[in-house]
């Protein structure tokens, strides 16, 4: 079912209904994010919440006008994903997992795991494939 933009009771999608897109150790700043988010704007709506290339991207919608101080709460979630393991929450930063691979923010002890595909995030979750 989706969402009606006209029912004037419907609630927009926001980042806690998405949060399970990325794994666990970014949940905590995505919580914060949101809360953030929500003391300004809060019936923001969520278009869009993923990892790409080892990065977290997060795009909202707000009232007209709120574009800029959207994108400032957005962008400083994004630079500490950067320096957070998707897995676990440790400080990280964004590695390769071969030359030419995949891209993702891990720590030091996850990094071999992930690297060597015994760890993966399924649906938010970490999988163990051992």
């Amino acid at each position: 079912m989706t969402e009606d933009p006209a029912d004037p009771d419907a609630r927009p999608v926001q980042i806690p209904a998405r949060i399970h897109a990325v794994g666990p150790g970014w949940r905590g700043l995505l919580e914060r994010l949101h809360e953030q988010i929500r003391a300004v704007f809060p019936g923001y709506r969520l278009l869009d919440l993923r990892e790409k290339l080892g990065g977290l991207r997060v795009y909202v919608e707000g009232p007209p006008g709120s574009g800029d101080r959207l994108r400032s709460l957005i962008a400083l979630a994004e630079v500490e994903a950067e320096r957070t393991c998707e897995f676990c929450g440790a400080g990280g930063r964004i590695r390769d997992d071969w030359p030419g691979g995949w891209r993702k923010s891990v720590c030091d002890s996850c990094h071999s795991d992930w690297s060597a595909r015994r760890i993966m995030i399924v649906c938010g979750v970490v999988r163990n494939r051992g």
